[in-house]
């Protein structure tokens, strides 16, 4: 049975006043000290099989390289290794191809002299190496791809948008090759297509295809047999990026639709100003749109946009970038979501050391339940990384009719085993029971409205489904796939806007050596992390190379110090880009 529409409650309660307490995320930021390449694309994994998620960087230009970045499960990453050389990818996606349990990708790249391009697939080994790439002529320029099974066989299928507006469907032959099935025109004007991207969004286990281009946004609605129609949902002057993602936790695969301002300037300069619809999924090919953030000025419209939820309190929140002007700096850009379904007007922001962005990714690099997040930085040819050091906030109930709010475990994280459930369910029916299905078993049914469960689960991936039934026979669920993993997640440090702190050693007593982590949040782009003990300068983190190659873009330390019986004085120092220094201090007593 699928989620009935939630409309009406939608438009009364977005049109609340209610004011919601909110826990701020907190992040560290990590400048990359390998410059590996101009990276332009990414992609996020587990591309050895050690339950540590990896990354893989496209570059462009003259680097060309596409690289691997092995993770070591604390937030951390090895050196980059080349994978092969290609010229111009577009975008990258992680995904097993073949169904033979080791994660491939997929990476578009163009070839601007001729107008043509490649859809170039790497197998992998399953050990972090990949077998030789094989190749396959698209005969357009390729912008973007949707992957996942639109035609039902179980394995993933490929849809490419390309510069003459169409959208090319490449079938997967049983995972050992792909064949071009067809074209599909989106629109008569053939404006190219900017981001494609695959969602449930009436919910009945088919693929559909979500379409940005030039002129606005639409949706290919698929008929499970790769027939599709196409729907315009909304026009657009000045269309910027768009992400598919369950937004309101209803089982329903929503769009998040970011644009700006076209043509306005100040002075002869461009101002920003960005705004955020959502076009909520509500089965029998119909969308509900919402605009939840509406013309935030000195914003230019941001890219990348995902639904996360940062904070951990069950209802899901916008983050993306910001690509940079002369006006604006590219950064981390969180919008944090209320229990009503609206957002915070002004969004968190942490911002990167670069005047241009790449690709903007999630995962939970530290493996501690939260998720992080990985960013390009072409202008630098080195990447960002933003490690989750927030508090995880309480859990909400979601105030949408009907939804299933599951605030542990959050989707696309690493836990340890037993991996605890905390859920609620609203409607406006009365709630008769819930249950919690884990990789299609039954493992818990009881007549609740909320529960939290733990359930012992064996090493790598796995599938939750979260369900609750009401007294009319409706039932609703929200779907997330955590992975369990053997280890301790590494630590990570939580600081307020305009702060700083010291969050390890705990406690005010200590054996060495002597571990200390420190992060603080700057008001822009940090310089300097600097560790003193005892009045001497023990580390000076700028997260630039040894050339002095970057401006900063590190805000933390997390150093090993071995200190003699005593008492020592901590203090640590983190400067801006703008001469503002951020101050913690402790005293801590070696044993």
């Amino acid at each position: 049975m699928q989620p009935s529409p939630w409309l009406a409650s939608a438009f009364l309660l977005l049109a609340s006043t209610t004011l919601y307490a909110q826990t701020s995320a907190s992040f560290e930021m990590s400048r990359d000290v390998n410059p590996a390449i101009a990276a332009e694309a990414l992609a996020v994994g587990d591309f050895n099989n050690d339950g540590k998620p990896d990354v893989i960087l496209g570059g462009s230009g003259s680097d060309n390289q596409i690289a691997l970045q092995l993770g070591n499960g604390d937030g951390t990453f090895r050196a980059p290794s080349t994978i092969a050389s290609l010229p111009n990818p577009t975008e990258m996606a992680a995904v097993d191809v073949n169904e033979d349990g080791n994660l491939d990708f997929i990476c578009l790249e163009q070839d601007l002299n001729t107008g043509t391009g490649s859809l170039v697939v790497f197998y992998g080994n399953g050990n972090g190496t990949f077998k030789a790439p094989v190749t396959y002529s698209t005969p357009y320029l390729p912008y973007s791809m949707g992957v996942h099974d639109l035609n039902g066989d179980g394995y993933p299928d490929i849809a490419v948008g390309d510069d003459i507006g169409e959208i090319e469907i490449w079938n997967n032959n049983g995972g050992t090759s792909f064949t071009l099935a067809k074209n599909v025109l989106v629109n008569a004007n053939q404006e190219h297509e900017l981001k494609v991207r695959a969602g449930q969004f009436n919910g009945n286990g088919i693929y559909d295809l979500a379409v940005m281009n030039g002129l606005g946004v639409w949706v290919l609605w698929n008929d499970g047999k790769e027939n599709f129609t196409a729907q315009e949902l909304e026009g657009y002057q000045a269309p910027q990026d768009m992400n598919v993602g369950d937004l309101n936790q209803d089982g329903t695969d929503d769009i998040i639709q970011t644009w700006g301002c076209p043509g306005t300037s100040q002075n002869g300069a461009p101002v920003g100003c960005a705004s955020i619809d959502v076009f909520y999924g509500q089965g029998n090919n119909k969308f509900y749109k919402n605009t939840v953030v509406s013309n935030v000025q000195g914003i230019f419209a941001p890219t990348s946009p995902w639904a996360v939820d940062v904070n951990g309190d069950g209802v899901a929140d916008i983050v993306a970038e910001e690509q940079g002007t002369v006006n604006s700096q590219p950064g981390l850009y969180v919008w944090l979501g209320n229990p009503n379904g609206s957002y915070d007007h002004t969004p968190e922001i942490w911002y990167s050391s670069s005047m241009s962005a790449g690709a903007l990714a999630p995962g939970d690099f530290n493996r501690d339940g939260m998720i992080d997040f990985v960013q390009n930085l072409p202008g630098q040819g080195e990447t960002e990384f933003f490690i989750n050091g927030g508090a995880r906030g309480a859990c909400t109930t979601s105030q949408i009719n009907p939804t299933v709010t599951v605030c542990q475990p959050v989707n696309g994280t690493y836990l340890p085993s037993p991996a605890t459930v905390q859920a609620n369910a609203y409607d406006r029916n009365k709630v008769t029971a819930m249950q919690e299905y884990i990789d299609g078993k039954l493992d818990y049914n009881a007549d609740v409205t909320s529960f939290t469960q733990a359930f012992n689960l064996a090493l790598g991936a796995h599938q939750f489904v979260t369900k609750a039934w009401d007294d009319t026979g409706l039932s609703f669920r929200s779907d997330r796939t955590i992975t369990v993993y053997n280890g301790t997640p590494g630590p990570a440090c939580s600081a307020v806007h305009d702060s700083a702190s010291i969050c390890l050693p705990s406690g005010a007593t200590s054996s060495s050596p002597v571990r200390i982590v420190a992060n603080g949040w700057a008001a822009y782009i940090p310089s300097a992390a600097q560790l003193y003990i005892d009045g001497d300068l023990v580390v000076n983190n700028k997260g630039c190379d040894s050339e002095g190659g970057c401006d900063g873009g590190t805000s933390y330390v997390d150093t090993t110090q071995n200190l003699s019986s005593g008492t020592h004085n901590l203090v640590f120092k983190l400067y801006d880009t703008d001469g503002d220094e951020y101050t913690a201090q402790k005293t801590v007593t070696v044993n």
